[in-house]
């Protein structure tokens, strides 16, 4: 996904789906701000995924420069319709600033980084 969520001057958040050799695995990798105003981008893409067949998803948030609390709580819900649908979600190479939204609302336990 090139580009979802736009402001004037350009790219907030943009979404790349890679999956991994050989495998079904599917990868998004995120880069940018993950906030209120960009998260519907992430909420669309995993529906998308989760409608397409992929179960397992992996999350690299490695370039997220920004992590505000509702964009946390959006990948709850994916992580819960995930598991729904026997499905996982794993998050990878946390970024600094989701780490630390991750610790400001106590979800160490639930989103294991």
């Amino acid at each position: 996904m090139n580009c979802p969520a736009l402001e004037p001057d350009g790219c907030r958040l943009t979404i790349e789906p890679r999956f991994t050799t050989g495998s079904s695995l599917l990868t998004l990798v995120l880069a940018g701000e993950l906030d209120v105003h960009t998260v519907e981008a992430l909420c669309e893409s995993a529906v998308q995924q989760i409608a397409s067949g992929n179960r397992h998803l992996h999350l690299d948030l490695a370039s997220v420069t920004r992590c505000d609390n509702a964009s946390l709580f959006v990948i709850l819900g994916v992580r819960h319709a995930l598991h729904a649908a026997s499905g996982h979600l794993d998050l990878v190479a946390v970024s600094e600033p989701v780490q630390q939204a991750i610790a400001r609302n106590g979800l160490g336990h639930v989103l294991h980084t």
